[in-house]
């Protein structure tokens, strides 16, 4: 039996967060994600509307039906309350590998930019705190490595040198993005709000 394509971690709070603004139909999400995530994340057509499809059986989202003037059908997806509790629950979620700083963080970073200098401010107070946090656990390993085992001691230095970087860079983006003087941030977005349905 062929085992069914494995879901991208991203794929589902990425939508969330584009339906979270506004409803859209599947081409328009395939659109924005192509024009405005190039080199952070992207999708094809047939695997976003496969996303799509187990969100909606997972009851994230709900799709209907809708005709825009004199053009075809369209089935337009909108974001459910379920939907929405996931999203902003994955967005203050602090990024816990290097990894998910690489590919993670970036997605988060894009959405809370949108909500302006407070939504930036949050994030990046939730992710120093974590990298403080890895910080700490780092040294300790470090001080608790045998004078000499030169290995391990390397490789704590090499990973406590990463951490530190990052906090530098979240110095620097709320330097950039979260002082009141900035005026290259995009103005915040109104979010969409789903209607009141039953939740189970």
């Amino acid at each position: 039996m062929r085992r069914p394509p494995k879901r991208s971690p991203f794929a589902e709070p990425v939508v969330l967060g584009l339906l979270a603004e506004a409803p859209a139909h599947g081409y328009a999400l395939f659109a924005r994600i192509r024009d405005d995530l190039t080199g952070v994340w992207q999708v094809g057509m047939n695997r976003l509307y496969a996303v799509l499809d187990a969100m909606e059986r997972d009851g994230l989202i709900k799709g209907r039906a809708e005709q825009a003037g004199n053009r075809p059908e369209r089935r337009v997806f909108h974001l459910t309350a379920r939907g929405r509790r996931r999203f902003e629950a994955w967005l203050r979620a602090p990024s816990r590998s290097m990894q998910d700083m690489r590919v993670e963080f970036p997605p988060k970073l894009y959405f809370a930019l949108r909500r302006g200098p407070q939504g930036m401010a949050e994030l990046l107070q939730t992710q120093r705190a974590a990298c403080q946090g890895e910080l700490e656990r780092l040294a300790a390993h470090l001080r608790d490595t045998p004078p000499n085992d030169n290995f391990h001691a390397l490789v704590y230095d090499f990973r406590i040198r990463q951490v530190r970087a990052i906090l530098d860079w979240l110095d620097a983006c709320e330097a950039k993005c979260v002082a009141p003087t900035a005026s290259h941030l995009t103005p915040p977005v109104e979010l969409n709000r789903p209607s009141k349905e039953k939740t189970t």
